[in-house]
């Protein structure tokens, strides 16, 4: 009988949790998930539980901080909300963020219920005090926080795979460079910009938020240097790879088709994934991390080609921190063309761009052999 209880203790053995930081991680990679509006809660030693605003945190290393800089030693943090609901919970092993404790309910189910609760709310009340709380609550723009990238502009200074500036320095874990093959067909441009076009004479807050036609690209990963020497090695491994790239070069090009949005803040043309290209995204990966540099964890590869994102000016304008699916519902099954991969792009972050409207890239790569 001992054995057979030991067996059935065995038996009950929870699953390992996600931890704090892995939480942290992937609020900053998955730009599906709008880091103005997650709220920390964390135990201060002296007053019990409080909350502060996400973005409001320096996720650095604390031996590294000054004076002005807020952060908690990971233990203390207690859960994450997202609006008014509690998405990870250290206290009761709640993990709707990875799903590890098995809870069989995804971020994105989440998110969706939480916000369809929010505007009810809203929608309840004609009040100035409730308009009010949406506003501040969907956007502090001055908190230091990318959805994005596209990895990937909350703002509108950065690439529609990155955060505000201040962001973009001072956030260690944070990407600052992509590896991306540019979306430049004619078709291609002509289909994004009637789009845009058609959303924003429904909605011309909407014009500053559209990714100019030069700029348009598919982003293949996100990375962080640091330095003009991680820079230097990144190209070198790029360069020492290219062979092995181009002999996992997808056999056709990628048909891009139909428009979808990630949360309502960012609508891109869908680019039909394919196993070839999801093994050549793998092994750039690979190459990548086999030099040592910072690639970020936590996120899956979905292909697409950002359209407009929406930024936190025109999201407070707006009194929302979404755009309406109604503005593009006759675009849900546009034929945008093909998309060869035929040159990959290391590009800065920053929001500067090159003469011709792109990013700027210190290196490019063309492959050789032809996708017909």
């Amino acid at each position: 009988m001992a054995a057979k209880g030991g067996g059935e203790k065995k038996s009950k053995k929870k699953p390992p949790m996600r931890m704090a930081m892995d939480v942290v991680k992937r609020i900053m990679w998955d730009e599906k998930i709008p880091e103005d509006l997650i709220t920390v809660g964390y135990e201060d030693r002296f007053l019990g539980i409080l909350e502060k605003p996400f973005d409001e945190f320096s996720w650095e290393p604390l031996d590294s901080l000054d004076y002005y800089s807020f952060g908690v030693p990971e233990h203390r943090i207690q859960y994450f909300k997202y609006r008014d609901t509690i998405i990870w919970d250290k206290r009761t092993r709640l993990d709707n963020v990875y799903g590890s404790t098995g809870s069989g309910i995804s971020i994105e189910q989440v998110m969706e219920d939480a916000d369809k609760a929010f505007r009810q709310k809203i929608e309840a009340s004609n009040s100035d005090e409730v308009a009010k709380k949406e506003r501040c609550e969907s956007s502090d723009d001055d908190a230091v926080g990318v959805v994005i990238g596209e990895t990937e502009e909350p703002l509108n200074n950065l690439s529609d795979d990155e955060d505000d500036e201040g962001a973009f320095w001072q956030n260690k874990l944070r990407p600052n460079f992509f590896i991306c093959q540019r979306a430049d067909s004619q078709l291609l441009r002509e289909k994004a910009a009637t789009l845009q076009s058609y959303v924003c004479q429904k909605e011309p807050l909407l014009e500053s938020c559209c990714i100019q036609p030069n700029a348009l690209h598919m982003t293949l990963r996100t990375l962080r240097l640091d330095d003009a020497q991680q820079v230097s090695e990144c190209i070198k491994a790029l360069k020492l790879a290219k062979e092995e790239l181009e002999d996992l070069l997808p056999s056709a090009p990628m048909e891009v088709r139909g428009v979808n949005n990630f949360h309502n803040r960012v609508v891109y043309a869908a680019v039909v994934p394919t196993d070839e290209l999801n093994l050549f995204v793998d092994h750039l990966d690979l190459v990548l991390r086999t030099a040592g540099l910072t690639i970020p964890d936590g996120r899956d590869f979905v292909p697409h080609i950002t359209l407009v994102k929406l930024t936190r000016p025109v999201g407070r304008q707006l009194g929302n921190n979404s755009i309406d699916p109604a503005l593009y519902a006759d675009f849900e099954h546009c034929d945008f063309g093909v998309l060869p991969l035929d040159t990959i792009y290391l590009c800065s972050m920053e929001k500067t761009r090159d003469a011709d409207g792109f990013y700027i890239s210190p290196a490019h790569m063309t492959f050789m052999r032809p996708v017909l």
